[in-house]
């Protein structure tokens, strides 16, 4: 088994993203598949290479201002019978509003009941 090597348990959250990779002028716009206060995972239609710097814009609520992190990709792979790819990004810079903001979401997301439904 391999060990967890992330200081943050990510939560599953589809949240709009665009990503910004230094030295590109392409800007990605798509959707978070989990987050955490350290990083993220989502999905791409190219593989970034590992280490590449990154900015992005999360929303986390419609109508409010989107967080603006920079970071880097620490892994990608690609999505069986997909042409996409999971990119999961580290995060290397964020504002203190900005990191106060993704903790309350979080929270709220974590606290929020889970349904489960029997067959």
């Amino acid at each position: 088994m391999i060990p967890e090597r992330r200081a943050a348990s990510r939560i599953r959250a589809y949240r709009p993203v665009r990503l910004h990779q230094s030295g590109s002028s392409r800007i990605i716009e798509t959707l978070t598949k989990d987050l955490s206060e350290g990083g993220m995972c989502c999905l791409s239609p190219v593989a970034l290479p590992v280490s590449s710097e990154v900015s992005l814009e999360l929303i986390l609520s419609t109508g409010q201002a989107p967080l603006s992190v920079r970071g880097r990709t620490a892994w990608f792979r690609t999505i069986p019978q997909s042409e996409q790819f999971d990119l999961g990004i580290t995060f290397d810079e964020i504002l203190p509003v900005d990191k106060r903001r993704l903790s309350a979401y979080l929270d709220q997301l974590s606290s929020k009941p889970v349904f489960l439904l029997s067959v």
